[in-house]
């Protein structure tokens, strides 16, 4: 299932962010790695999201009861496709 508005809003997001309360998964942080991003970087990443980034929500795939946000920031690397549950 998609939707084309945030399921979470991204001041929230921002807010745990920034909190310290959040975590990542292991292929996330692998292919941060080869963009050159640590957790920090990651998390900067996030931080510097803005609403213009946001581009659909999905449910996973193992689980339609689950969303996440995907968005599409463009970093010096390109343009990445970030998943945010």
């Amino acid at each position: 299932m998609e939707k084309r508005t945030p399921h979470t809003r991204l001041s929230q997001v921002k807010k745990l962010v920034n909190a310290g309360q959040v975590r990542t998964t292991r292929s996330a942080l692998l292919n941060a790695d080869e963009l050159g991003l640590d957790f920090d970087g990651m998390c900067n990443v996030i931080i510097g999201l803005s609403e213009s980034d946001f581009y659909k929500s999905m449910t996973t795939y193992s689980d339609h009861t689950i969303w996440q946000d995907v968005y599409r920031p463009r970093l010096v690397t390109g343009q990445v496709y970030l998943k945010l549950r």
